[in-house]
């Protein structure tokens, strides 16, 4: 698809995510806010480090989202403990369990808070980065993977190449094997990492694809999620 006509059906493609008012207004609220916030960076902190710092944060995008993916959204053993485990089942757990339900799809804002609260704590603590343009980037960037994901899982015919390759290769994740495809916006890490997968023949669906091993003797153990599939 030529250049032109693809920038013009992911802008279709978003259009149809943001039909959803879950999805439109946490959009507006990431992009407000992160807007908000380079702004202020770029009067207060200097143009040459608020533009150095969106650089490194694009290109970092998508180890955050492998990272956080696989050894957060994917840690079983948030299930031990009853509030921990609550946070685990509205963050993932509950998505996995119901990948089309709209109402799981977004994160919890309170988990997006913490995660660029964190980002920004660490790249303060190891670079000595002000935080400020960081959080006004990641809340830009997050707002774009939003709109990524909720297309994942949009029904019906998507226009855009990109958006029609990332959800067939984030199915697989969900409905085939949930340690492949970690990324939502790229593949990247998944490349690097060994676990990109896009031919659905070559996997054996997961028996942890819809429950993340939270079943059996373990769910027993530890009931403090309603499960919705075994």
């Amino acid at each position: 698809m030529p250049i032109i006509a693809e920038v013009k059906a992911i802008f279709k493609d978003t259009g149809a995510v943001l039909r959803f008012p879950n999805a439109r207004n946490a959009f507006l609220i990431y992009w407000l806010l992160g807007t908000a916030a380079l702004i202020y960076s770029v009067l207060f902190v200097g143009f040459v480090e608020t533009a150095l710092v969106a650089v490194i944060s694009i290109l970092l995008l998508p180890l955050v989202e492998f990272v956080v993916h696989r050894f957060v959204l994917h840690w079983l053993d948030l299930a031990r403990n009853p509030i921990t485990a609550k946070f685990w089942n509205r963050v993932h757990y509950a998505h996995h369990s119901q990948p089309s339900d709209p109402s799981v799809i977004l994160a919890h804002p309170g988990s997006t808070v913490l995660l660029i609260g964190s980002i920004c704590l660490l790249s303060w603590l190891i670079a000595g980065v002000t935080p400020l343009p960081i959080a006004g980037v990641y809340l830009l960037l997050f707002g774009f993977y939003e709109v990524v994901h909720f297309a994942c899982h949009l029904p019906g015919e998507l226009r855009s190449s990109y958006f029609a390759r990332r959800r067939r290769i984030h199915a697989l994740h969900h409905y085939m094997d949930d340690n492949k495809n970690f990324g939502i916006t790229s593949s990247f890490a998944d490349r690097l990492f060994g676990t990109h997968a896009t031919d659905k023949s070559k996997l054996t669906r997961s028996p942890t694809v819809r429950n993340l091993g939270y079943t059996g003797d373990f769910a027993e153990r530890y009931p403090y999620i309603e499960r919705r599939v075994e």
